[in-house]
């Protein structure tokens, strides 16, 4: 379903940590990540980055949110909402806003929080092994389970970025991504008939603007929510979801600290069960939406000045 497809390739964009590697002296291999994502031209982007789902009271948050507005300023809201698809509309309201990576060598783990769930993720690349746990931020549910690395770049990454696909790039165009020197790559969908028409969303992006360090391990790149096979760390990737680019998404580092990383940082307290996604992929999966789509299943998307 393409709904699904866009569902996943928002997730958090440090749902993943995947992979082996051995990282050079001069990269990046202790310290605290900061990654932001956004909708840019999503009027519902604009509206829930203003929400802070730690807080608690999401209702209420978002009621007060919709008050403040102006009649002229629901109305704008509307009309720029109704020109969505379904998939971009529930795909904004999933969204994780900012995420912290915790990284010590072959170590990681990422926590982010979206309106409807809390998320935290662990993975061991030297053993190639991890741990997941997904929590409702207004509920008691929650789902725990360990993974290995082939699972979990199946389940998460599921849009795949290939030379096999897209006509790849380099330029010469460089950036300060987080105070990292980066460069950027460009991925066009070879066949734009394969692409999204207008308003419209599938499983492969039209296009990518890809910024890579070498800076940071490329080990980082299974963080993030679409998977690219580039040599280099990423340090931002652009996603244009529909031909006109009018439908995207962007990931990057925010900061980046290079300090010690204990081992309460990288640590994942779990209460209750901790399945194995081999053996209980199905529970997991349905576990897995009913948090992440919370009170929002069956439901249209909120609109201000809805009743």
């Amino acid at each position: 379903m393409r709904t699904r497809s866009l569902q996943a390739a928002l997730l958090p964009a440090t749902v993943v940590l995947a992979t082996s590697f051995t990282p050079a002296a001069e990269n990046f291999t202790q310290g605290v990540i900061t990654t932001r994502v956004s909708l840019p031209g999503n009027p519902y982007d604009k509206m829930l980055s203003q929400i802070d789902p730690t807080k608690g009271d999401l209702k209420g948050q978002m009621e007060r949110l919709a008050a403040s507005l102006t009649p002229a300023e629901q109305q704008q809201f509307q009309t720029e909402a109704a020109k969505l698809s379904p998939a971009m509309s529930l795909g904004a309201l999933m969204l994780p806003r900012k995420g912290t990576l915790y990284c010590r060598g072959a170590q990681a783990r990422a926590t982010t929080d979206a309106l409807t769930y809390h998320l935290e993720n662990f993975f061991d690349s030297a053993k190639n092994t991890g741990l997941l746990l997904l929590k409702a931020q207004d509920k008691p549910d929650q789902v725990a389970y360990t993974y290995n690395a082939a699972s979990v770049k199946r389940t998460w990454q599921s849009i795949v970025v290939t030379e096999v696909d897209y006509t790849v790039k380099p330029t010469t165009e460089t950036a300060l991504v987080a105070g990292l020197p980066s460069q950027k790559t460009t991925y066009t969908l070879k066949s734009q008939a394969a692409a999204t028409e207008p308003g419209a969303t599938d499983q492969k992006p039209a296009a990518l603007d890809v910024w890579t360090s070498a800076q940071v391990p490329a080990a980082l790149n299974f963080a993030h929510p679409v998977y690219v096979k580039e040599k280099l760390g990423i340090t931002k990737l652009v996603v244009y979801f529909d031909k006109e680019r009018k439908q995207r998404m962007v990931y990057e580092f925010a900061s980046v600290q290079r300090k010690p990383v204990t081992d309460q940082d990288l640590n994942i307290k779990t209460t209750g069960p901790v399945l194995d996604y081999a053996k209980d992929e199905m529970q997991i999966a349905g576990k897995s939406l009913g948090i992440m789509l919370g009170g929002m299943g069956g439901k249209s998307s909120p609109s201000p000045g809805d009743e």
